[in-house]
């Protein structure tokens, strides 16, 4: 791994005073590393479902799990730094209670190029969810929060690569056109307020709802997330010339952001 959070995160040099209560940012956190450390499910689906493909199944088990993992173990000192009262382990079991019977290889994208599709949109929404958390807090002057939302992002781009490498390499193959592709990644936009993230929520037990919670998230990314980088990495499987991804991501992200997307 790049980076090691219990070397590398200053967690003793936060201002708690700071962040103490600021309750959208403690959901919000909570959230993500409930579902980042859960990743190990995920890497056992995809394995079974690239098992012919010894070069991807041995990035999957060595890299991407161990520093998806890490990226909720990293975020949960965080938690427990800040918000030490919070009982961590009992949430996250109400979370696993509901969420792992859900976990079936038979939710993968059914080819290989297609879940490489989806995993990309996954990698796409990750990092730009990391790459909002660096912009608040500058915003904050909170630099423990920034560093460690700025190395988990650039995890997460690296991780989008890869998969990117891999969907390139059974996209002939599969004979997927721009069509198909435009299909699957339809699909993913749809499931973007996804199950993870409502089951994650609801195992917090918290007094606001959940639809709450989402528009309290669409107008928290109004102002920090970033629209264009958003853009160009969902279109990116479309395979288009870097000028026309860039227009393209120029004329749509003004109106994600308007819509709230």
């Amino acid at each position: 791994m790049k980076w090691h959070y219990e070397k590398d995160i200053a967690y003793e040099n936060i201002d708690i005073n700071k962040v103490k209560d600021n309750i959208y940012l403690f959901k919000t956190m909570i959230i993500a590393s409930f579902i980042e450390i859960t990743s190990h499910i995920y890497e056992r689906n995809l394995n079974e479902h690239y098992k012919n493909d010894e070069e991807t199944t041995q990035w999957l088990q060595q890299t991407w799990e161990p520093e998806e993992v890490q990226h909720g173990e990293s975020i949960k000192r965080y938690i427990n730094t800040i918000w030490p009262e919070f009982d961590w382990e009992k949430h996250y079991n109400l979370f696993t209670n509901d969420y792992l019977p859900l976990c079936k290889v038979e939710a993968l994208e059914p080819t290989k190029a297609g879940e490489m599709i989806a995993r990309m949109v996954v990698e796409t929404g990750t990092s730009t969810f990391y790459k909002t958390l660096v912009n608040y807090a500058k915003e904050l002057k909170e630099p423990v929060l920034e560093d460690l939302a700025s190395k988990i992002s650039k995890d997460e781009v690296y991780h989008f690569e890869m998969f990117e490498k891999v969907f390139k390499k059974y996209k002939d193959e599969e004979k997927l056109t721009r069509n198909d592709i435009t299909k699957v990644l339809y699909t993913r936009l749809n499931v973007i307020n996804n199950e993870d993230i409502k089951i994650a929520f609801e195992a917090i037990q918290s007094e606001q709802s959940y639809d709450e919670y989402i528009n309290q998230t669409k107008q928290f990314a109004k102002k920090y997330y970033p629209y264009k980088m958003a853009t160009k990495m969902f279109i990116r499987p479309l395979g288009l010339h870097k000028s026309m991804e860039s227009a393209i991501a120029t004329i749509i992200s003004p109106a994600f952001k308007i819509l709230g997307i």
